[in-house]
């Protein structure tokens, strides 16, 4: 896994370098890791000397000329003077590693599709928030898998909470699937393209069709929390054009569930720095000491190719596309600072005093720095106490969906032990067989009413 990312690093790092070089810019170090503790010098070549540093945790490749230059004493006396390249020069070479990013996040998609298929995706129901007990009682239960909101199939986790949130304070009707008491296979055990599509889908169908009535609040919530998971890899048959279209847009439906998801991620973290409480029925907030990185990426990613080897494809996709959003963030010391700074010469017509530009590259890498500390520290604290282990949380989430099972089954046989007793002036008429509403299909247009709540 460390290989995986240290690659996609230097994809990064390459796309700098390589357009830097076209354009004539001076490139006096290109170095692998971050500038602190002892280095090795590799060689030196085009000008540029190649250094690896003792902390992997990074790359760099250093171009006084495409901002500040007030620090290029820092790699020693340029070969010739620096010259001052037009903006849109510059800012070709600060875009190119995203650039790079995001070939290569395609390129890889385009061998996942062409090598095993197109990875289906099932939005997987998780724990009912009790604040918010709309999706409690209609009767979602974990593990359900959501097939339709309204007759409209649901894609992924990013899709199907775009469409709950289109329903404020409208009713809906959610399709579900539910394994049926004593099924053999729990699909959710199954490792990603162990079962064909054909396998998968005939193990699917044997599950409990139920549609679920509810009413998301004026916010868009029903408190439910989800998650997606691949199922099955569909095979994509075409001509080489369609497959290439078809990867690229594979990726861009990937990347909005990143961006999603990130925004969904900053939501929290803001409402934890600020004290704020988080709406009934949203998502958990997210705190500090939720950020992770380099190492828990390494971890959790070998753990991941150990359990299931097919989800490396997808893993080394978001890893490179979160590297080219990352990067894009207006924050000094990353490529979206410098395009920040960009922009203002733009506008103003010059470029910010060398002073003031150095001040805040300088306070915006030590911010980066105690960033990486407190992520560090994160990585390490959970992988102590086993977080970061992909087995563990499969094995967990099993023993939590077993512990509910025998908790329903208890209470089943305590209701069918306990004394009926009918009113005298009226005849027992029979009992419900479950707290739960049965549904039809969809196609009958019809839905169970929600189950009261107790």
């Amino acid at each position: 896994m460390l290989a995986i990312l240290s690659v996609l690093i230097i994809v990064h790092e390459c796309g700098h370098f390589l357009v830097a070089r076209f354009f004539g810019f001076q490139t006096p170090v290109f170095g692998f890791g971050l500038p602190f503790g002892p280095s090795w010098t590799v060689g030196k070549k085009w000008g540029t000397e190649f250094k690896i540093h003792a902390c992997l945790l990074g790359g760099y490749v250093a171009i006084p000329e495409l901002g500040d230059e007030s620090n290029a004493d820092a790699f020693g006396p340029p070969e010739k003077p620096f010259q001052k390249f037009p903006i849109w020069q510059r800012a070709l070479v600060a875009v190119a590693g995203v650039t790079f990013n995001v070939i290569f996040a395609y390129f890889v998609c385009l061998v996942m599709v062409i090598s095993m298929g197109d990875p289906v995706t099932r939005v997987i129901a998780g724990n009912c928030i009790k604040q918010n007990p709309i999706a409690q009682n209609a009767g979602f239960k974990p593990g359900d898998i959501l097939v339709a909101i309204d007759g409209t199939n649901v894609t992924g986790q990013a899709d199907t909470i775009s469409m709950i949130k289109a329903h404020k304070s409208t009713p809906m009707k959610v399709t579900i699937r539910r394994p049926q008491e004593g099924q053999a296979t729990d699909l959710r055990e199954v490792e990603t393209g162990r079962l064909d599509e054909n396998q998968y889908l005939a193990k699917e169908n044997a599950m409990k069709l139920l549609t679920l009535s509810m009413t998301p609040n004026d916010k868009g919530q029903i408190g439910l929390e989800l998650g997606d998971q691949p199922q099955y890899f569909k095979k994509i048959d075409g001509n080489p054009f369609e497959i290439a279209s078809y990867a690229a847009v594979k990726l861009v439906d990937l990347t909005r569930s990143m961006l999603d998801a990130l925004g969904q991620m900053m939501q929290g973290l803001m409402q934890s720095i600020t004290g704020a409480k988080s709406a009934s029925g949203g998502a958990p907030a997210v705190g500090i000491g939720d950020l992770h990185g380099v190492l828990a990426v390494v971890v959790f990613g070998a753990d991941v190719a150990q359990q299931d080897w097919s989800k490396l494809f997808l893993f080394t996709i978001m890893i490179s596309m979160d590297l080219a959003i990352i990067n894009l963030l207006p924050w000094p010391a990353l490529d979206g600072g410098h395009l920040a700074f960009m922009c203002y010469e733009a506008i103003r017509g010059k470029p910010m005093e060398e002073r003031a530009q150095g001040e805040i590259v300088k306070w915006g890498f030590i911010s980066l720095i105690v960033l990486m500390v407190v992520i560090m520290v994160n990585d390490v604290s959970a992988l102590m106490t086993g977080k970061l282990s992909f087995k563990a949380m499969k094995d967990k989430a099993k023993e939590v969906r077993q512990q509910k099972k025998d908790a329903e089954t208890q209470s089943q046989e305590s209701d069918a032990s306990a004394p009926k007793t009918p009113p005298t002036d009226a005849p027992v008429k029979g009992t419900p067989k479950s707290d739960l509403p049965e549904a039809e299909a969809p196609s009958s247009g019809t839905a169970a009413q929600p189950a009261p709540a107790h």
